[in-house]
């Protein structure tokens, strides 16, 4: 029988751990006898945190905002990142909340989703914005000034994540600038692509949608002056109000659906390309004409003050309606029946100016810096209807004509009502640069 001989070159130490093979060692194949020398400086030994940290690197290459870094930056994040997993229902963070962390979601899906009230009276609701699914990161806030998050995240099923302690990942950008120049690029390629397509699908979403409800509306419309009209035969006093105040009600929607609208596409440089020299006197006629029918429901007066004459101005005609018609909207609509709603032009030499004012419920003091805010309505208009929209439209078009809107309220002693005072710089040029010479203007 074969029997392996051992030559041992020194004696075995005594430890716990197993030894290493050293000396001789037999290796029997078809019944033969092989040796070979097995180094005593070599062992075999495992280590699962170098494992774990390949696993980590590999994780992070999935995602693009650390894909392709050098091997030493990923090395460095993934000693940051550990890996969590979420139950249905749970929530990452909260909206307004210290944004502390920065996510990368492995598997599952996320809903982002926000807070909305409609002024303070409103019922607050969640609203989704947007779904976060693997391969996608949330948390963006934890790297960006005032470190806040702006929604909240929710789990819509189990989730797993990596998660990077913000403050943590922003001082490896900062003591490696080459790498936090880089992340800093991507990360402003991945929000602004999100920002477009996000636009792009709401802009959209609301063009059918407006479509869709406009269409309908505008055959009741239509139908309704037809009836008003005496067409369809004699209508009593009570039918006529009846039909005036369910015209009145359409055209209100019609507004709504039209804010709506302008808040979601809304862009400067379109309202700038629309600028063009206009009659002030004209435009203003206007805004006076689309609010008669409601004023005249509530038998309020409309009262204009100002010279026959204006200068031209450069201004987009249709916006610069809007301005004045959604401020004189709102003192028809927040003026007492029977009051009187006066609006006031006026040439200066380096503006145009349009105060409007009424003698409404007027705009409690702690209200007024926030009136501009979309969605915001004041604590004292519950019963009223309306976005909280129309001044935040308002004000997005006076500033795109690099303008100034004022509010006061009240505007004279002992006695309620509100002023708007809007401002239009006389500086403004059409597009290619064109301006009104001196001898245009007479």
């Amino acid at each position: 029988m074969f029997q392996p001989r051992w030559q041992v070159s020194s004696p075995l130490p005594q430890r716990k751990s197993p030894p290493r093979f050293v000396g001789l060692v037999p290796i029997r194949f078809d019944q033969m006898a092989f040796a070979f020398k097995a180094d005593p400086a070599i062992s075999i030994r495992y280590s699962p945190h170098r494992t774990k940290m390949k696993a980590m690197i590999k994780s992070l290459e999935r995602f693009d905002l650390f894909n392709d870094l050098p091997k030493q930056a990923l090395e460095k994040i993934a000693h940051l990142a550990h890996k969590e997993t979420y139950q249905e229902g749970s929530i990452l963070f909260s909206e307004d909340a210290s944004a502390l962390n920065f996510y990368l979601v492995l598997s599952g899906k996320v809903s982002l989703e926000k807070l909305v009230q409609l002024g303070r009276t409103g019922t607050p609701r969640r609203a989704s914005i947007s779904i976060i699914c693997s391969g996608q990161a949330l948390g963006w806030s934890s790297l960006v000034a005032p470190y806040k998050y702006t929604s909240s995240g929710v789990c819509l099923e189990e989730t797993t994540t990596l998660v990077i302690p913000g403050e943590e990942l922003r001082n490896l950008m900062a003591d490696d600038p080459a790498v936090g120049f880089t992340i800093c690029q991507r990360i402003a390629s991945i929000i602004r692509g999100r920002m477009t397509s996000a636009t792009a699908t709401l802009t959209y979403f609301l063009s059918i949608v407006s479509h869709e409800l406009k269409r309908p509306m505008a055959a009741v419309e239509n139908y309704i002056q037809v009836l008003l009209g005496g067409y369809a035969g004699e209508l009593s006093d009570k039918q006529t109000r009846l039909l005036e105040r369910s015209s009145l009600r359409l055209s209100d929607l019609r507004s709504l659906i039209d804010d709506i609208l302008d808040f979601a596409r809304m862009q400067p440089d379109q309202i700038r390309a629309d600028f063009k020299w206009v009659n002030p006197r004209e435009i203003s006629a206007e805004a006076i004409e689309e609010v008669r029918l409601a004023a005249t429901q509530k038998d309020i007066h409309l009262k204009t003050t100002g010279p026959t004459e204006f200068q031209p101005l450069v201004a987009a005609r249709r916006r610069f309606r809007q301005i004045l018609s959604n401020i004189l909207a709102n003192a028809v609509k927040f003026s007492p029946e029977g009051g009187t709603v006066t609006l006031i032009a006026r040439d200066e030499p380096e503006a145009f100016v349009v105060e409007v004012l009424d003698e409404g419920i007027g705009i409690p003091l702690e209200d007024q810096p926030h009136i501009f805010e979309d969605f915001y309505r004041a604590s004292n208009v519950a019963e009223f209807g309306g976005t909280g929209l129309g001044l935040s439209i308002t004000k997005k078009i006076v500033e795109a004509h690099q303008g100034q809107i004022e509010v006061e309220s009240p505007y004279q002693p002992d006695k309620s009502g509100t002023k708007f005072t809007i401002i239009i710089p006389r500086s403004l040029t059409v597009p290619g640069g064109l301006t009104l010479t001196k001898s245009d203007s007479e």
